[in-house]
């Protein structure tokens, strides 16, 4: 596992080191690569965005888009690698805050907010620009192997004000975050192969049933912190942060149900986003499982077109 760290910081020197386009070409075609020698990979990818796009996982649409969506995150990796060699100036140049206003909103009360997104374009850069425009940010992460690469990322992030918090020592670190009327945020789409231990809520999403994890609404409910769900794409070498209006978590007693419907409004929105650029959503592992295919709904399957 060690090795995986020291390639890691190979990659990061020789990334930052490298002329900007010559790295990003290099990505790119490590991405487009990874599609055809990735066979496991590209099958669940293609199952995806199958569900996506409302059409079947051998279409042409589908497959093209499961391409761009692994080159894309090539270089989003890329852009992880350089993050500890990218000044201030250059992640401003690269940053666009579309509604800093729902920011504004969001942390008026005092409480907090809590960002909410997939894993999807590019969040790791205008994480540093939005903790030092706005309030730092308490990341909610998952444990990384080995232990040396996860103690390296939190390290350089925390230099930003960004603060990675593995799950299992999270929820203390979050609340008093949030007490400091700073931000929190989740990448909650992990599929259905990597729920573990979490607590999740079912959702429809893009017409079938699956799970999210409740930790958002969980959090909100318990502080009074508002969610912003958003998403950071990537565009003419820019990333655009957009994020909706503050969702507070309603209470009518019925706990269960309170976090279930906050989450399906998560994942009503989240599918917006992912419609418009659906070749920066990176999900590699299963989101649905295969025997709730057929329970998909056929309105909902329409609405993507």
């Amino acid at each position: 596992m060690i090795v995986i760290y020291w390639l890691w910081r190979l990659g990061i020197y020789i990334s930052g080191a490298a002329p900007r386009r010559l790295s990003l070409a290099f990505a790119a075609a490590m991405g487009n690569s990874a599609y055809y020698l990735l066979p496991m990979r590209r099958a669940v990818a293609k199952d995806n965005f199958a569900h996506v796009l409302g059409k079947p996982s051998d279409d042409p649409e589908v497959r093209r888009v499961a391409r761009r969506s692994l080159r894309n995150y090539a270089c989003y990796l890329r852009d992880v690698m350089i993050y500890p060699s990218l000044s201030t100036a250059e992640l401003e140049q690269r940053i666009v805050i579309h509604t800093p206003q729902y920011f504004d909103q969001a942390l008026a009360a005092g409480k907090g907010a809590i960002i909410v997104s997939a894993h999807f374009g590019n969040m790791d850069l205008p994480s540093a620009i939005l903790a030092s425009r706005f309030k730092p940010i308490a990341l909610v992460s998952e444990t990384l192997r080995p232990q040396q690469l996860m103690d390296y990322l939190m390290r350089i992030r925390g230099r930003r004000n960004v603060n990675m918090h593995p799950y299992d020592r999270a929820p203390r670190k979050l609340i008093e975050a949030l007490k400091r009327n700073e931000l929190v945020a989740f990448l909650i789409d992990f599929g259905i192969t990597h729920h573990f231990d979490i607590h999740t809520v079912p959702v429809t999403f893009f017409g079938t049933p699956t799970k999210f994890p409740s930790g958002p609404a969980q959090l909100a409910m318990l502080t009074g912190a508002p969610l912003l769900i958003g998403n950071a794409y990537v565009e003419d070498g820019r990333i655009h942060v957009q994020v909706n209006p503050p969702l507070y978590v309603t209470r009518t007693g019925n706990k269960q149900r309170d976090l279930q419907e906050a989450m399906q409004e998560v994942a009503r929105r989240m599918e917006d986003f992912i419609r418009k650029h659906p070749d920066q959503w990176y999900m590699f592992r299963p989101m649905w499982r295969k025997d709730l295919v057929e329970e998909r709904e056929p309105e909902a399957a329409l609405s993507n077109f």
